[in-house]
């Protein structure tokens, strides 16, 4: 399970800084039960929580759930 989300990326974009989380990875075994086995649904967590980027094992992944992500916001 994952836990609540803090005001952390919030507060650090208000101090000008970026916010880059690592390391985001495809195998099942590394993702939390809320993400019911697709990656995808961890990266979009960490994008809708507003972070400036990520670092991947799995760039096509990232990259995809990315393009999903700029979709909801009509870009």
């Amino acid at each position: 399970m994952t836990q609540d989300a803090t005001s952390l990326v919030a507060d650090a974009h208000k101090l000008g800084l970026f916010v880059h989380v690592f390391t985001f990875r495809n195998e099942k075994k590394y993702l939390a039960a809320d993400y019911r086995g697709a990656p995808s649904l961890e990266y979009l967590k960490f994008y809708r929580l507003g972070v400036d980027g990520v670092f991947s094992d799995f760039t096509h992944t990232g990259v995809a759930a990315r393009s999903a992500y700029l979709r909801e916001l009509g870009w």
